[in-house]
């Protein structure tokens, strides 16, 4: 039996006719109905009753579809397993935290790993999708089904400023003082949704000035040290220059949060288990 007509099938039963199943399938209605018309006379009974007002699960489609939900469940477990097993597991690594995936990868022992730098926004696809094992990234606003997600590490947002800039020397900064400093923000995920800074100036009816976006973390904290304006990006804790500084900000601002993602089905357990180590390390 093809999987895939007894995907239809379900689709049929959550849309609750044809014409809205084909249209969130993205084929066509009489196509489906062909392969409804086939299922059915594989498992020779009929599924659905018709009528003009759409479709319903008879008695043997309920008890079918309850059993064959539970099927589709499993093959895609299955499918995750021998992707997990069939090859090297794979961790993507969001900009700027190779020195939290270097911590991760010193908790485990002869386990095959291949780090591929990777948003957070592609690796939250990728696990979603089987692709990708795990990774580590900064926290997203929502996570599709089948992803999880460990708090790693939370920092508190800090102004980056070059030692002899004129604000360098504050014990703490307000949002207000460094609303008219060119801002430098990574063109990357170095820190998920840049937007989030322009946002909390904006709540205290602020306006910051935007100075040159960068490339990667890196490069932001070069922009830094060249004069050229300030970072809220890099996290406090993270090897820069001497000639740079790091200044508490008076507002209360949200934390910058590093979490590490992982497909629920994926077999992972001694990924997990040293993400879970650094975690309580801190």
């Amino acid at each position: 039996m093809d999987l895939r007509y007894v995907r239809y099938a379900m689709a049929i039963a959550r849309a609750g006719s044809l014409r809205r199943a084909a249209a969130a399938l993205r084929i066509a209605q009489p196509t489906l109905s062909e392969q409804l018309r086939a299922l059915e006379k594989e498992i020779g009974v009929e599924l659905f009753s018709r009528s003009s007002s759409g479709v319903q699960l008879t008695e043997a489609g309920e008890a079918f579809l309850a059993q064959a939900t539970v099927a589709v469940d499993a093959f895609e477990r299955a499918v995750a397993a021998a992707r997990s097993k069939g090859d090297t597991v794979r961790l993507g690594v969001a900009d700027g935290l190779a020195d939290v995936a270097a911590r991760l990868l010193s908790q485990l022992h002869a386990s095959p790993l291949r780090v591929t730098p990777m948003g957070t926004a592609e690796q939250i696809v990728s696990i979603a999708d089987g692709t990708l094992q795990a990774g580590l990234g900064y926290a997203p606003g929502s996570l599709p089904r089948g992803v999880a997600r460990m708090l790693i590490q939370r920092f508190p947002v800090r102004a980056l400023l070059h030692r002899e800039h004129h604000l360098a020397s504050h014990e703490a900064l307000s949002l207000s003082d460094l609303a008219a400093e060119p801002l430098v923000m990574p063109e990357s995920d170095a820190v998920a949704g840049a937007r989030r800074f322009l946002e909390g100036f904006v709540r205290h009816g602020l306006h910051p000035r935007l100075g040159p976006s960068a490339a990667t973390h890196d490069l932001v904290i070069n922009l830094v040290g060249e004069g050229t304006g300030y970072a809220l990006c890099v996290r406090d804790g993270t090897t820069v220059p001497d000639s740079l500084t790091f200044v508490p900000i008076k507002e209360d601002v949200p934390p910058l949060e590093v979490v590490f993602l992982w497909n629920r089905q994926a077999d992972v357990p001694e990924l997990v288990s040293a993400a879970r180590h650094v975690a309580r390390s801190g």
